[in-house]
């Protein structure tokens, strides 16, 4: 996608859990999005005729608004601070838009019969020290997942970065346990593995992010739509 200039690009999840939140959300704030198809990646909003829509992958949406290729964006709020927390060139419009619930949890598998709490994960991580190893956890959220872990004091942990499929990342071998975002638990469920009872790093939702960097002749339609986003 070329740099945004002409008119004002708004990004949307194109698929999973937030894509018909995000258009049902828009709607009942008087945004209603036409597109030729459900096929196609781009499309325009009636009351706006200097407003464009591209539809991506959501977790393609913080970037690709953080580097002004959008000036606004609907992403899951784990996805944006994983990504842009700290960065000046973009903002949270607003971070809880009542859909796209989420938690990142940390799960460890069910043969661990005596960790159920993060007290009993720093125990563990104690114990993995003594015998001159290092806990090993895998997850796709290795900012948040480090920071957080800090705040219980859990340490001696070296975090393995994967792109999908964590449930089997203790099966396989390359990770001890995982710290990744469920809404129900099945999927770990089905993977033998059983989330801590106070395991919950982070709560997310859909979250309505801002470049910083919006043409002056766009400033009038960027307030507007954000006005809309916020009553």
């Amino acid at each position: 996608m070329n740099k945004a200039s002409e008119k004002l690009r708004i990004l949307l999840p194109s698929s999973g859990s937030l894509a018909d939140g995000a258009i049902s959300f828009m709607s009942k704030k008087g945004i209603n999005i036409e597109k030729e198809s459900d096929r196609k990646l781009v499309g325009k909003v009636k009351e706006f005729p200097d407003v464009e829509i591209f539809f991506q992958r959501s977790g393609d949406i913080p970037l690709s608004v953080d580097r002004g290729m959008g000036h606004f964006g609907i992403t899951g709020l784990d996805r944006y601070l994983e990504n842009c927390e700290g960065s000046r060139n973009s903002y949270v419009v607003k971070d809880s838009l009542k859909f796209g619930d989420s938690k990142l949890v940390v799960a460890v598998p069910d043969g661990w019969i005596d960790v159920t709490s993060i007290s009993d994960l720093v125990e563990v991580c104690y114990e993995f020290k003594q015998n001159n190893n290092n806990l090993r956890l895998a997850t796709k959220y290795p900012n948040i997942v480090r920071r957080k872990l800090e705040e219980f004091g859990v340490t001696n942990v070296v975090l393995v970065t994967a792109s999908g499929g964590l449930e089997a990342a203790p099966m396989i071998g390359y990770a001890d346990i995982i710290a990744d975002i469920t809404v129900t638990g099945t999927t770990m469920k089905e993977n033998n593995l059983r989330p801590l009872l106070d395991g919950v790093l982070f709560d997310s939702q859909a979250a309505f992010i801002s470049s910083n960097d919006i043409p002056s002749k766009l400033k009038k339609t960027s307030e507007q739509i954000i006005k809309k986003i916020n009553l």
